[in-house]
């Protein structure tokens, strides 16, 4: 099974409800570019009466032009391009009659506003809501409108002012994927290592697992990924910038200063000579456009900090976006040699975040004692131990207190890891939870004196544990 053709069992789920109502359903399925959303559409399609329309960034004419062919294809009739929207829709109402089946338009922003936002707006979604309002009420069909521009998707379904809002009987962002079926895409790679170092690279991006070479390790396939001459995305950026805005100018040297790890507002504006005010309002975009994520300090609202949520971006950007050049001259594998202990903390760094999203995945099934929803980092200068206390990832709900320690190493835990997470317990703002949950990972293992502690709060959590989490039928 390859890896375009797998997973997303929930969100086929959800979509199969709404094919089998016995009403018309209109929703929205959006997420970033590469997220998968084509990939989706084609596997809820399948042995289904369905039509699926992809607008391309063109003039108005030009896609009803092409929409026009593809219905009239369908239709198994020779016709000329239908003269406005309405007659279009018309035309979909009388294909689909009382049968049930699916119409998709893949990439709704283009037609309205186009890919930069900054068209004029056509008149395809009062159009629409016309047609759904008259026509299509009373059919069966489900009709989806995508899009990989989040922010307009996010506000088209929220702005009452907007001619479908509150017409849609669903909305699902597509997110990346779960832990679980993103071990899928490194099922076949030799040793659990190289799969680790491998996923901590793509983390559960479906696009970039579909990349990977499941019979080489993971120096081979950074190299084919990133360093060879013809690589697709030190030639092709655009495979990666999943957003138009951060091309360049302040929003390309943030993501390059968060990726090398000036990642708070403060060392920004030390480091780009911006004011505090004028840095914020660089972030707001890449916020909104969930090119970064803000993770805050527990206990601590008003200090976070800035990651990307992309590790292949971040990869980029501290590591390509500079040398692309001499890479297309052939001096790649020289670049990767020089940068070999960058890469090798850059992947340390990525494995905690591939631990997180391995909470996530267990939080989101039951699996971890609590409620455990915003996963952060902490730091804290205790007065009660001298000193100060770090911790990699900690979550709390209303009971419950997390504590997880992440260390990507070949060297197996020890006791003396254990004693410091007893240690840093102590620290003043834990001593109101009665209930804990301590999480120690160790790529290696642990030694046998550590696992033969009987502490039932503590979850040791080595790769071969992490990797039993694959589906049985993959």
């Amino acid at each position: 099974m390859g890896i375009e053709n797998y997973g997303r069992v929930r969100e086929l789920a959800l979509l199969n409800e709404r094919y089998v109502s016995s009403r018309f359903e209109f929703g929205y399925l959006y997420g970033q570019r590469r997220i998968g959303k084509s990939t989706l559409l084609s596997m809820f399609c399948q042995g289904k009466k369905s039509l699926i329309f992809r607008a391309t960034d063109s003039s108005d004419v030009d896609i009803r032009k092409y929409f026009s062919k593809t219905l009239n294809e369908a239709r198994g009739i020779s016709a000329g391009t239908y003269e406005s929207w309405p007659d279009f829709f018309s035309a979909i109402d009388e294909y689909f009659g009382d049968e049930p089946g699916i119409m998709c338009v893949d990439e709704y922003p283009n037609i309205v506003v186009g890919r930069d936002g900054k068209r004029k707006r056509t008149d395809f979604a009062s159009a629409l809501q016309n047609a759904i309002d008259s026509l299509f009420l009373k059919r069966r069909f489900v009709l989806i409108l995508t899009g990989s521009n989040v922010s307009f998707m996010e506000k088209e379904i929220g702005d009452y002012g907007a001619p479908l809002y509150r017409r849609n009987t669903f909305s699902l962002r597509l997110l990346k994927f779960e832990f679980n079926e993103a071990l899928i895409g490194v099922k076949d790679v030799h040793g659990d290592f190289e799969k680790a170092k491998i996923l901590s690279l793509t983390n559960t991006f479906p696009f970039y697992l579909s990349l990977i070479d499941q019979s080489k390790g993971f120096d081979e396939n950074l190299t084919h990924l990133f360093y060879e001459r013809s690589s697709l995305f030190a030639q092709d950026p655009g495979q990666l910038i999943t957003s138009d805005i951060v091309r360049g100018g302040y929003y390309a040297s943030i993501i390059k200063a968060i990726a090398e790890g000036d990642d708070t507002v403060a060392a920004l504006s030390e480091r780009l000579n911006l004011s505090s005010g004028n840095i914020s309002k660089y972030l707001e975009p890449l916020l909104t456009d969930h090119i970064l994520i803000k993770r805050g300090f527990f206990q601590k609202e008003r200090k976070c900090r800035y990651e990307i949520l992309d590790p292949m971006l971040a990869f980029y950007y501290r590591f390509i976006r500079e040398n692309a050049g001499l890479i297309a001259e052939g001096f790649g594998p020289r670049l990767k040699m020089n940068d070999e202990t960058g890469i090798a903390n850059f992947v340390g760094h990525a494995y905690e975040k591939l631990c997180l999203t391995y909470l996530e995945y267990l939080s989101k099934n039951g699996r971890l004692g609590g409620l455990f929803v915003d996963f952060r980092n902490f730091q804290f200068d205790s007065k009660l131990l001298g000193r100060s206390v770090e911790v990699d990832v900690i979550s709390a709900d209303k009971f419950h207190l997390l504590l997880a320690e992440t260390k990507f190493s070949t060297k197996k835990r020890t006791l003396r890891d254990y004693y410091d997470m007893l240690e840093d317990l102590k620290a003043e703002p834990f001593r109101p939870f009665k209930q804990v949950e301590l999480y120690l990972f160790g790529a290696a293992g642990f030694e046998d004196s550590l696992r033969s502690l009987d502490d039932p709060r503590l979850h040791l959590v080595d790769l071969p544990t992490m990797f039993a989490e694959m589906p049985v039928s993959a």
